[in-house]
């Protein structure tokens, strides 16, 4: 069985914003709650994390995905996952949520210094899967296609794409860890994705919403 490590990003400064933008509420939720919920639901979809949930909820959003997606869904990794953080009150909540909580002590040194803190706590899994925490209209179904679309693809790089834009959420088999890990300021896994597209599946997402950066207020 497949290790998959989800990290979830919450470490940056919002500097755009103006105040903390992931304790925004959005719909009456902080936005990075948003994303952590939508990651425990992918979580509770693979048969380690189904005891405490109906049976048929994990039945009926795996066949919901494999039809939208026409993907099969022959393969059921172990599914992880970690939180990146410098605030406390995120780091709290995702403890409780039953996550792997990290801190970065050097946000200011980017996006990449949370990406490797990220990876370092997980190097033994087979793949790592990151999202950011400011698209707060991403859904578990996304996710969960990306995750099938890995697995089914044999590629070694998986991202979402709408509108021709590659973004967020995006997965790396092991093989790039070195790449990732030589990363520097806020550049993240585009990076690596651009220096190989040959080797990357590519989900398009119907709702452009989902992968929208929130960035101001």
């Amino acid at each position: 069985m497949k290790e998959i490590a989800m990290i979830m990003l919450a470490a940056g400064n919002s500097r755009r914003f103006g105040s903390n933008k992931l304790l925004y509420k959005i719909e009456g939720q902080p936005m990075y709650s948003r994303i952590l919920g939508q990651l425990k639901e992918v979580q509770r979809c693979f048969p380690a994390e189904c005891e405490n949930m109906p049976p048929e909820f994990c039945v009926h959003e795996v066949r919901d995905m494999a039809e939208r997606q026409q993907l099969p869904f022959t393969e059921q990794p172990a599914v992880k996952l970690t939180v990146v953080t410098q605030y406390r009150e995120i780091g709290d909540a995702a403890q409780k949520a039953g996550a792997q909580v990290l801190y970065n002590p050097h946000p200011d040194e980017g996006i990449s210094s949370s990406l490797q803190i990220g990876l370092k706590a997980n190097r033994n899994a087979d793949a790592c899967l990151f999202t950011v925490s400011d698209q707060p209209w991403l859904t578990c179904a996304t996710i969960l296609g990306l995750l099938r679309l890995y697995l089914d693809s044999g590629k070694g790089i998986a991202c979402v794409s709408s509108g021709g834009k590659l973004g967020n959420p995006c997965i790396f088999s092991r093989k790039y860890y070195p790449e990732l890990m030589e990363l520097r300021g806020d550049v993240g896994g585009k990076h690596v994705i651009t220096a190989h597209r040959n080797d990357t599946a590519v989900l398009t997402v119907e709702q452009a919403a989902e992968l929208r950066d929130v960035d101001t207020l």
